[in-house]
């Protein structure tokens, strides 16, 4: 292998070290934190606390109704009773009572209602305790394979990483100048050329850029900067 070869092994394997290492730290979310058993979780939370919150307005609803069929009935016993025969405090029971009825009525609709709510958060709260029995099943299923694919790619980081050490020490100390001084601004300092042309930045190169590079010499691009090997 040629030191324009080299050059070009060790970039590669540098990208890929760090393509590894991107999917490591997946692994690794991955396995600390499964999201959808938290999500669930909150959603199931939030659920419980607007149930809680539709039971004590019911129970203070059936107080209030319970309070008004109290006097509607109390009333409706003073009038049946016949002992009210002035026509005017009659009229005004009987005011009394139609506005007990109604209210009654009013407040037996919005208990309706309320329940009706309840039900719903009832079915809502029953679908998330098992999708989130599901999916911590499945993250727990899923911990085994995490945990094995994290040793491989850490093996293989690790491979990687060694065989790209002993690539650069083979490469010679102007190219690895060169080298350094092009990733300063390039993530990819080397490009190869195909059809004559620079493959990062598809400008040609000149027909004596193409002897130097034939006989292997550190060449960069006129246009781009990037050290060119032949591909």
């Amino acid at each position: 292998m040629n030191t324009p070869e080299l050059a070009l092994r060790y970039q590669r394997l540098d990208q890929r070290a760090a393509q590894i290492r991107v999917q490591i730290a997946r692994v690794e979310v991955a396995l600390a934190d499964n999201l959808e058993p938290e999500r669930l979780e909150r959603e199931r939370a939030s659920a419980e606390a607007a149930r809680r919150n539709i039971e004590l307005r019911l129970r203070e609803r059936e107080r209030e109704t319970e309070g008004r069929r109290t006097r509607l009935r109390a009333r409706e016993r003073e009038l049946m009773s016949g002992r009210v025969r002035n026509p005017t405090e009659l009229m005004k029971m009987q005011q009394e009572v139609q506005h007990l009825k109604v209210a009654v009525g009013e407040e037996e609709d919005a208990q309706l209602m309320l329940m009706e709510q309840q039900e719903s958060l009832d079915v809502d709260l029953t679908r998330l305790t098992r999708e989130l029995e599901a999916a911590r099943e499945k993250a727990a299923a899923a911990a085994p394979e995490l945990r094995q694919r994290l040793e491989q790619l850490t093996a293989e980081l690790a491979q990687v990483e060694a065989d790209r050490e002993a690539t650069w020490d083979l490469v010679p100390a102007d190219w690895q100048l060169a080298y350094r001084r092009v990733q300063r601004r390039l993530a990819d300092p080397v490009a190869e050329v195909a059809g004559n042309q620079c493959q990062a930045c598809h400008v040609a190169v000149t027909s004596s850029g193409m002897q130097a590079l034939r006989r292997a010499a550190l060449l960069q691009c006129d246009n781009c900067g990037r050290i060119l090997v032949v591909a």
